[in-house]
């Protein structure tokens, strides 16, 4: 069979002229070809062809469309399996029919509409978010946000007004015991019989929480926390520090599935936040879902996959942290030692700008622009000190969402 009638074949004469104009036809073709061919495991393409040909395999022909094709019939090249593949590929990428799915992991809590109201005044209001696994959220917002409020009533600390907790899709708050063994928590300042040790602290909240504690499981989570040296100490003679490390280890004594840390740096030097860092994304691996609330925003920056923010007891922001702090604009910052003669001479180019303590901020500076600015300064002899990209921080962020100021 010659090329020719394998074309006729494939498509009629009046198709393939029509199709042979206009390069934008390219993507109508390659839907016909898919009909026409099984796409297999094989080393080969074959094509359907017709019932008298049911037993022939015969090479997929596509005709080469271009703008500049006069002749009645275009130019024939013949493709493999690996060619066709990566022809429609193309097509698909172009038009964006590919669509790559990330598969979500599965939800392990989820909070609906909690509500707190003591007396007439509202505490907490319509408080919804869910957590999935392995998954670390960051609760931010000022002092007396709510935070602790919030994690108090999801682990029946404080009676909840409205609203309810599921762990697991098993209910989880005040007087519903049952799905408290798969969760972990350490609630603002962790408390402890001073005059024990703090392994003996341990021995004494193993025997209630929920599940069996072997002695082998609590030597590993003290070393894990870093307190081996101390443990057999009365937890009197503990700083700060060391106390927030054993209320870590009292909240992992039940190998938990949900983790639930109120400010858990609190007392923490550098090196210890750093460690306690560490820690939380190790036990994340593990697949422990993490919700930690702290006033410091570097440190949530830095943990967090996800963070919620709070102020006055609703929800104002909750996303994950890339899109929180995703640049609305592209700002670009041009230090110079000559203030005065660059701030002249950017006038004169017309270009908007801001001058900070860092030096003159612009926004949305295309790469011409960029490079105008930059020429015309050395050009009238301005030495430059920096030019940087800036990004916009957590805290740039809390600042714009809450309305507050940098101090």
């Amino acid at each position: 069979m010659t090329n020719s009638e394998k074309n006729k074949d494939l498509l009629s004469n009046d198709e393939l002229a029509k199709n042979s104009k206009k390069s934008d036809d390219y993507s109508n073709l390659l839907e016909k070809i898919r009909k026409q061919v099984d796409i297999e495991n094989s080393s080969t393409y074959t094509r359907k062809t017709h019932n008298e040909r049911e037993n022939l395999e015969e090479t997929v022909i596509i005709p080469t469309v271009t703008e500049e094709v006069t002749d009645e019939y275009a130019e024939t090249v013949v493709l493999d399996k690996n060619e066709l593949v990566q022809a429609i590929k193309k097509e698909e990428a172009l038009v964006g029919k590919k669509v790559e799915k990330v598969e979500e992991k599965p939800v392990v809590l989820e909070v609906l509409g909690l509500k707190k109201r003591i007396g007439l005044k509202t505490i907490v209001e319509d408080i919804t978010f869910d957590m999935r696994e392995g998954e670390i959220i960051g609760l931010l917002g000022p002092n007396g946000s709510g935070k602790t409020t919030i994690m108090r009533m999801m682990v029946g600390l404080t009676k909840k007004s409205k609203g309810d907790v599921y762990c697991f899709e098993k209910p989880l708050g005040l007087g519903r015991t049952a799905m408290l063994k798969e969760v972990g928590a350490m609630i603002e300042t962790p408390e402890f019989y001073n005059y024990m040790s703090g392994w003996a602290n341990l021995k004494q909240i193993a025997r209630v929480c929920g599940k069996k504690v072997t002695r082998a499981r609590m030597k590993e989570l003290v070393e894990f926390v870093g307190l081996s040296k101390v443990i057999r100490k009365k937890v009197k003679t503990y700083s700060l520090g060391m106390r927030q490390r054993l209320g870590l280890a009292q909240a992992l004594l039940n190998d938990p599935k949900v983790l639930i840390l109120d400010e858990p740096v609190n007392g923490l030097d550098p090196q210890g936040v750093q460690d306690f860092r560490n820690k939380l994304k190790e036990i994340a691996a593990t697949g422990v879902s993490i919700l930690i609330s702290s006033h410091l925003l570097d440190e949530i920056e830095k943990v967090s996959d996800r963070v919620i923010v709070i102020e006055k007891g609703k929800i104002i922001a909750d996303d994950k942290l890339e899109n929180l702090v995703a640049d609305e604009v592209i700002k670009t910052l041009i230090s110079t030692h000559d203030v005065e003669k660059t701030e002249r001479l950017v006038r004169e180019l017309g270009v908007r700008y801001e001058l900070s303590k860092d030096g003159f901020v612009f926004e949305n500076l295309s790469r011409e622009e960029k490079s105008r600015i930059i020429t015309y300064l050395v050009t009238n002899n301005v030495e430059l000190e920096t030019i940087r990209e800036l990004t916009t921080s957590l805290e740039d962020r809390f600042l714009q969402i809450t309305g507050g100021e940098r101090k």
